[in-house]
């Protein structure tokens, strides 16, 4: 799967069948979100600061936290 040119195989080890595991989750979480918070996590997925990617999305990094937080606690109820 890519996102804005981001391939999430990259995040994940295909030969650690727990990171396989991992990576199967968050494509799952992701297909749930709406392209703007799937464009969040994946950002945040590959290492930017919720200031950085406020910048990028157009939103504060207060609201980014708060979508990040938001985002988690939706894949710690699906879980």
């Amino acid at each position: 799967m890519e996102i804005d040119g981001f391939d999430i195989d990259d995040l994940f080890d295909s030969e650690d069948l727990e990171s396989v595991e991992r990576k199967v989750e968050f494509e799952q979480l992701l297909k749930q979100l709406s392209p703007r918070d799937r464009r969040i996590e994946v950002l945040y997925a590959f290492g930017h600061t919720q200031e950085e990617i406020g910048t990028i999305v157009g939103l504060s990094q207060r609201r980014i936290g708060q979508i990040l937080q938001e985002t988690s606690k939706k894949h710690a109820e699906s879980a």
